[in-house]
């Protein structure tokens, strides 16, 4: 196999031949442009052109004449307004230097739909495991396998998503080698980097398991990091387990979802486009805590009526303070409160200050439309669509029953809504819950640190049914875990991938002034610093609730 400066072969070489052409000409070996364009979903008529030329594969006929006919034209047009390219229908120097990239073997059916993302289904679950199998030779040691695990890392920081790796023995979801680019299930020669498949009940090539992530190590050169001629396996990892997760590709260039990639660069963060595609599919369902009460959005009463009040209330588990947040349109989303299924909503479509929210049927208009803007530190604005206020609890109040408005953005902590991953700090100590070293190791010890603003000490909030969540800390992807599944006191809190036992699941109930207990579901046991310490690194244990400080914690 060539090492990483040696020759790898043109990507689609056929292509990179064929001269300039408008339409009606027929350059020689236009024929391989057509067949292009048929294998990645622009151009479907009368002859068959293989997609992958195996069985298994899916087939698209592709009109192929060697002629830049009308059909071709549109084709054309197509592609190039996908990749971000001048719209002219005709095969031109910019057309073919685009198309010999080297990129993913999934077709862009995003081509034909009005958003910058597509999505194909969603897997009927938000845990998933998977296992790595063969790996490359192109990099010393295991690193592809570790970033394989950071691209698993940094989508299920963005989605309500578990991952678990397990053996190849153990029946994966998701099972990831590298190999020959003509793999066995598709057919990758020619410049393909890497092909998975969506999930089961969507497959393009079908819908077995394990669902399949074959990287070509045949004709590209795998590096960790940018390196000239070579491909940086994070970035094509990410790329394609969003296709897994349901994610189609993105006409957005430079988002991680866009078909073809350069080599010696990196690709390693979602952009707000990737981010939006996956919460389309795998939809929040959290609680919202205001940042300067420790309080949550909660619907007066538990009502279940249009018109019921939003306020913050202490957190205690109930469906009217668990909101589900779905995509509705680009920057823009629906949140519904669980127990009656309506949605926030500025009574009266109101633009002014001091508008009180409300729930109310969903009827889609700007009123019941939220933007979420990040402010930091896994805290977010909600920004009306219809009057560009913010919501905001009146008076900067720290009392449960203070009501929730809109208001005009000014930075108030009394603005700032919890959403993504953000610090749990304990109340004695001042300190917040952390992955002892930044380790990303199962079995890490979880102790409390003062605050610095890492992925270890950020942590989100999942829920898993009935009042409980898995708590998951954004750098690892795993989640808090009563070591053993004991069910004594003082046994170690520790990281661990989920898995779905009783001893990651915690239930938050109020217990005054902002605070909470988190009691594990298999024991009934709460989370507690050991010793009452309030030193750094003091190891967090479960232990009886008997009602201390170093038991209680705000969110």
């Amino acid at each position: 196999m060539p090492g990483p400066t040696e020759f790898y072969p043109q990507p689609f070489a056929a292509v990179a031949a064929v001269d300039a052409a408008r339409l009606d000409e027929a350059p020689e070996g236009f024929d391989a442009v057509q067949e292009f364009l048929g294998r990645f979903g622009y151009l479907t008529d009368d002859s068959d052109i293989p997609q992958t030329g195996l069985e298994g594969g899916k087939d698209v006929t592709a009109k192929v004449t060697g002629v830049l006919d009308s059909d071709t034209s549109t084709a054309l047009t197509n592609y190039q307004h996908f990749h971000g390219l001048s719209p002219t229908g005709l095969f031109d120097e910019s057309t073919r230097e685009t198309m010999t990239r080297s990129r993913c073997l999934l077709p862009d059916h995003a081509a034909v739909s009005p958003l910058a993302f597509s999505t194909a289904c969603a897997w009927n679950r938000k845990a998933m495991t998977f296992a790595l199998d063969t790996g490359t030779g192109d990099v010393v040691g295991d690193d592809e396998r570790a970033a394989v695990r950071s691209a698993f890392i940094t989508w299920a920081a963005a989605a309500p998503l578990a991952f678990r790796e397990v053996l190849t023995t153990e029946s994966p979801d998701i099972l990831i080698r590298w190999g020959n680019a003509n793999c066995g299930d598709a057919d990758m020669t020619g410049g393909v980097l890497a092909h998975a498949d969506y999930p089961p009940g969507c497959g393009f090539y079908g819908n077995g398991m394990p669902r399949p992530l074959h990287f070509d190590d045949q004709e590209h050169a795998w590096v960790i990091g940018a390196v000239a001629s070579s491909f940086d396996v994070e970035t094509i990892a990410l790329h394609e387990i969003g296709h897994i997760l349901g994610l189609q590709h993105s006409s957005v260039s430079g988002a991680v979802m866009f078909p073809t990639v350069s080599p010696n660069s990196t690709s390693r963060v979602l952009t707000n486009d990737d981010i939006e595609g996956i919460r389309r599919l795998y939809p929040m369902t959290t609680p919202l805590f205001v940042k300067h009460s420790g309080k949550c959005l909660d619907i007066e009463g538990v009502s279940p009526d249009a018109g019921a009040d939003a306020l913050q209330w202490d957190y205690w588990g109930g469906g009217n303070q668990l909101f589900r947040i779905d995509w509705e349109e680009a920057a823009y989303y629906k949140i519904s409160a669980v127990h009656s299924n309506r949605v926030l909503d500025i009574e009266g479509v109101s633009v002014d200050n001091g508008a009180q929210v409300q729930q109310w049927d969903w009827w889609g208009g700007p009123n019941q439309r939220f933007r979420l803007d990040p402010v930091g530190h896994g805290y977010f604005a909600i920004v009306a669509k219809n009057s560009g206020r913010v919501l905001d609890v009146a008076g900067i109040a720290q009392d449960a029953g203070a009501r929730v408005i809109q208001w005009d953005w000014w930075g108030g902590d009394n603005q700032r809504w919890r959403l993504g991953p953000a610090p749990i700090t304990s109340l004695h100590s001042g300190r917040v819950v952390d992955v002892s070293g930044i380790s990303r190791d199962a079995g890490a010890p979880v102790i409390q640190w003062g605050y610095r603003g890492g992925g270890n000490q950020r942590l989100r909030l999942d829920s898993v049914g009935d009042g409980y969540f898995r708590i998951m800390v954004e750098h690892s992807g795993m989640c808090l875990d009563v070591e053993g599944i004991s069910t004594d006191n003082g046994a170690r809190i520790i990281q661990w991938p989920y898995w779905g036992g009783d001893n990651q699941k915690w239930r938050p109930e109020g217990v005054g002034d902002g605070y909470v207990k988190f009691t594990a579901k298999h024991s009934g046991r709460c989370l507690d610093v050991s010793s009452i310490s309030a030193d750094d690194g003091a190891q967090l244990i479960q232990w009886d609730y008997w009602g201390g400080n170093n038991q209680k914690w705000r969110l």
